[in-house]
């Protein structure tokens, strides 16, 4: 799992506006673009090895969706799940939130992939 390969999945969703890491901020450290957005961090990848060398790669992936409302943020949020389906994750766990710094509502996506 790489920040390209995930982005090659999902980089349809909120228009376009999917970042690795952290939206693009302006000067004053403030977001720089209009929600909605998407911004995916691969948190951790766990290597197995047996003797005879690497046996599997176990990964785990968070996807944060921002939003001017729930409804929005919570369907960009599956349409994140169905693009990430070739994935094949093994656990999914969603989150909701809100952000009032921001104003903006917060759909959270972590799944978990072996490869």
């Amino acid at each position: 799992m790489t920040e390209s390969h995930i982005y090659q999945l999902i980089s349809g969703l909120a228009g376009g506006q999917v970042y690795p890491y952290v939206v693009p901020l302006n000067a004053e450290g403030e977001p720089s673009v209009s929600p909605p957005w998407v911004v995916f961090t691969i948190v951790s990848e766990i290597f197995s090895d047996t003797l005879c060398g690497p046996a599997e790669e176990d990964g785990t992936l968070q996807v944060d969706v921002y939003a001017l409302t729930t409804d929005e943020a919570r369907n960009i949020r599956e349409q994140a799940v169905n693009a990430l389906s070739p994935l094949y994750f093994s656990e999914m766990r969603k989150r909701n939130g809100f952000e009032p710094d921001t104003g903006l509502f917060r759909a959270t996506l972590e799944i978990q992939s072996q490869q």
